[in-house]
């Protein structure tokens, strides 16, 4: 099985760099473990705002690792809402990674896609979007996957998925974009609420519309 076709694109706010190669592995220092809560996923462990106020991390800190859908098209949207916040977005394209059949078009997405939660997390991002998931065609692969990012204390988001892993430890929560909704939450708050754990829903409508 081959991700043929996978590319990662960092978009800093407003300009493209194309990252060509693999991705640099960045060292951390601090004990990862401590990272991880009990029984909770990274990112969704508060059930209440804290007493005591807290800058948080600020935007210009952070960087979003989105890991594509096989339809690209709906990926920009997300792209450039997080682009016009400031918000420097690593991105893993899979809408080339192959395949004939139905079953092994989307074997080999899945694979692809699960090779860029790795490279996001050996990046050491900020909070990793994954793209329309279907956790169902590769079940043990996904749980490897999406493990990995919680062992080293990084947040997964859910972006509109198709079927979500089955342990909700794995994933913060899911993101439904709706821009027709004027009660949806611009998602590049979503996005920071999610990397600061502060209190949110596990299912939240976005709007990419500013």
């Amino acid at each position: 099985m081959t991700t043929k076709g996978m590319a990662m694109t960092t978009r800093r706010p407003r300009r493209w760099v194309r990252m060509v190669g693999a991705v640099a592995c960045v060292a951390c220092s601090l004990s990862l473990a401590a990272c991880t809560p009990q029984g909770a996923a990274v990112g969704d462990t508060q059930d209440y705002a804290p007493r005591v106020a807290h800058t948080g991390t600020v935007r210009d800190d952070v960087v979003i690792g989105l890991v594509g859908s096989k339809q690209a098209t709906a990926d920009g949207p997300v792209l450039d809402a997080l682009s016009d916040a400031d918000l420097e977005t690593a991105y893993v394209s899979v809408k080339d990674s192959g395949g004939s059949g139905s079953s092994e078009a989307a074997a080999v997405a899945a694979h692809a896609q699960q090779q860029g939660v790795r490279d996001m997390v050996s990046r050491v991002v900020s909070l990793v979007v994954v793209a329309d998931i279907d956790a169902t065609a590769d079940k043990d692969g996904w749980d490897s996957a999406l493990r990995d990012a919680r062992e080293a204390g990084i947040p997964v988001v859910l972006l509109s998925p198709v079927h979500a892993p089955a342990d909700a430890r794995l994933y913060a929560g899911t993101f439904t974009v709706n821009d027709r909704a004027a009660d949806a939450t611009p998602v590049d708050d979503a996005v920071m609420a999610v990397v600061n754990d502060e209190p949110h829903a596990r299912e939240i409508m976005v709007s990419t519309v500013r």
